[in-house]
């Protein structure tokens, strides 16, 4: 029981709660709503412009991430390597998304990525600052009444959870 506790207070971390500038109950599924309208199955031909438009973005704000894909062919950006970068990218993103109502696989998803990214060379914890930015002005132009608020504070407890262990 008591490891159950810690795990649920870890995931609480990771996803937020109730208090200020965390990702509430109603914001996760806020966003699972968000993301669904542009990434479930019958939106299949949208996901890789959409995640395109995401790295593009990046791109053009933040040119030095580049360098940071140079193994996926990022100097062509409709290359068959970088879109399936791109939509790598972003089913991962979409089953952290799925898996804000299963906080125990939540974290042990999130404590993976971590990982994954600890080892990379050039990763800092501030891309996913520049990311979130990319996503929030791509996804708002492409969801009608998309939730920043919502969208900010979850995505920065996924993101906090898989930067932590980078400088």
């Amino acid at each position: 029981m008591k490891v159950m506790i810690v795990l649920l207070g870890l995931a609480a971390v990771a996803l937020g709660d109730r208090q200020e500038g965390c990702c509430s109950i109603e914001d996760r599924h806020e966003v699972l709503a968000l993301w669904s309208s542009v990434w479930s199955a019958e939106f299949s031909g949208r996901r890789i412009a959409i995640a395109q438009a995401v790295f593009v973005d990046l791109f053009e704000h933040y040119p030095e991430a580049k360098a940071l894909f140079s193994n996926v062919n990022v100097d062509d950006l409709n290359s068959p390597e970088f879109k399936a970068h791109c939509v790598r990218i972003m089913s991962g993103l979409d089953v952290l998304i799925n898996l804000a109502d299963d906080p125990l696989t939540l974290h042990e998803a999130l404590d993976h990525l971590a990982n994954q990214h600890a080892t990379r060379e050039g990763v800092k914890a501030e891309y996913f600052d520049y990311i979130l930015g990319s996503f929030d002005r791509v996804l708002s132009q492409a969801i009608p009444c998309f939730n920043h608020d919502a969208w900010e504070r979850c995505f920065n407890g996924i993101a906090h959870e898989i930067s932590a262990q980078l400088a």
